[in-house]
């Protein structure tokens, strides 16, 4: 029995040292994902910028976004450094506030997606993002909570990662660079520090589903928009 329980003793400190050698630098995680963090810059009708925040790449093509930076946007662009394609809307749910662009010719990495379960609360995290349009940004902090609805589902993860405007839609990544949420809230009064929260990433990779459904139950005004562009 005590040599059964010395190897599983020894088991245990093994694996506990190859997740701490697991575990990248800040310094890493940021060359690692940085190139697949982008910004974005939405125009109005009259080609005057609307509003602007930040996506991640998560598919050939393919950026994962907030809704709510979309709003009313006639044209969207995705930019990184000097580099920039228009992007079309492909998939939606506004319920949950996520929503994927499709860019033509777009030839960044999709990040590696974090499941949700595996998020524990004092974990490392990094948030990368357009806070105030400062493209590729990059603040440190910790999972302060994993916040759940009435039925016990996490809905948003609780952060001390700083964001700010434009970081809506960007990247808050674990320390071996995997996508844990995009952030889309910040403290937004004086005396509220360290008050920010992102979507579970779990919410992109059942979007395609979810759009499904959703598309299958269009709203008043959508049907009336769809007959009007049929006559």
């Amino acid at each position: 029995m005590k040599r059964g329980a010395r190897l599983a003793a020894a088991l245990c400190l093994a694996a506990a040292h190859a997740l701490a050698a697991a575990a990248l630098t800040p310094a890493e995680v940021y060359a690692l994902v940085s190139p697949s963090v982008w910004r974005v810059v939405t125009y109005d009708v009259d080609g005057l910028p609307l509003s602007q925040g930040s996506a991640v790449v998560v598919g050939p093509e393919a950026l994962a976004t907030n809704c709510h930076v979309l709003a009313k946007a006639k044209r969207v662009v995705v930019r990184h450094e000097q580099t920039s394609f228009d992007a079309k809307l492909e998939l939606w749910d506004t319920p949950r506030d996520v929503c994927q662009l499709r860019a033509a010719g777009l030839t960044a990495a999709p990040v590696r997606i974090a499941p949700t379960a595996s998020v524990v609360v004092g974990e490392n995290v990094y948030a990368i993002g357009t806070p105030r349009g400062l493209e590729l940004t990059m603040s440190a902090g910790l999972v302060s909570s994993l916040r759940r609805n009435t039925a016990g589902q996490i809905i948003l993860v609780q952060t001390s990662a700083s964001i700010s405007g434009g970081s809506s839609g960007g990247g808050l990544f674990d320390d071996s660079g995997a996508l844990v949420g995009l952030t889309t809230i910040g403290s937004v009064t004086g005396d509220a520090q360290n008050l920010n929260f992102a979507i579970p990433a779990d919410w992109i990779v059942e979007l395609p589903d979810r759009h499904a459904r959703l598309s299958k139950k269009p709203t008043s005004a959508a049907s009336a928009a769809a007959a009007g562009a049929s006559r």
